[in-house]
């Protein structure tokens, strides 16, 4: 019964956990006051910079790059993100809210056990490195260029971490904080590392596509372990 509890109210902090979030998102949050028209050019700037990230890093970034890409006055960039660190920010926000709206569709559409629930988002991790990689190959190369960027990225992270922390919990409602934690990191280690070496190809690798496919049921020994 005890049990049974907890679970349900993990579940019901993972929902509103994840409403929270989905507000929270730059171009959402950002559009609040603004008219329709500016609502739409913040997300034109925001998916112009999430290109130029991808293609020239955070090195490689800047203002004016992501205006011409956006195709608008570098003026209109700089009159909603100050500073090139202010925009790298907002675009990886943005970047990880898509997850977060992702994990929103998987927990509102799945009507699984909560064990479930948490292999499909762990497997969709590492599925969708195929069309991302570029994402966090960059992503990780800007939080290693200072202390500052390394801690955005945590920062950043935090709320995908809270919501595996949640599951597993929901999922383990028998163990102590400190293993669902523990079982979180293990989880993050595993699909972080799929992630990359899918990112280092090369994609016919018979070892890395043997590797995905067996992705679930070593989460699942993961999470049950004790």
């Amino acid at each position: 019964m005890i049990v049974e509890e907890e679970k349900r109210r993990a579940v019901s902090e993972i929902q509103t956990y994840l409403t929270s979030l989905r507000t929270a998102r730059p171009s959402v949050a950002m559009a609040v006051g603004h008219s329709p028209k500016a609502a739409a050019t913040i997300a034109q700037i925001l998916e112009a910079g999430r290109r130029v990230f991808e293609r020239d890093g955070h090195a490689g970034l800047s203002l004016r790059k992501v205006a011409d890409e956006a195709g608008v006055a570098v003026g209109n960039v700089s009159y909603y993100f100050e500073t090139k660190r202010a925009l790298i920010e907002a675009i990886l926000a943005e970047a990880l809210a898509e997850y977060v709206e992702a994990h929103i569709r998987h927990f509102e559409a799945d009507k699984q056990s909560p064990l479930e629930i948490l292999l499909n988002v762990v497997t969709f991790y590492v599925s969708n490195a195929r069309e991302n990689h570029a994402l966090f190959f960059h992503m990780w190369g800007f939080a290693a260029s200072g202390p500052e960027a390394k801690e955005l990225i945590r920062r950043l992270y935090r709320p995908i971490g809270r919501f595996i922390y949640f599951l597993v919990r929901a999922a383990r409602p028998d163990a102590s904080d400190a293993r669902v934690r523990e079982i979180v990191l293990q989880l993050f280690s595993l699909e972080e590392g799929m992630k990359l070496f899918i990112g280092m190809g090369p994609e016919d690798n018979g070892a890395l596509r043997s590797a995905e496919t067996h992705m679930r049921d070593l989460a699942r020994r993961i999470v049950l372990s004790d």
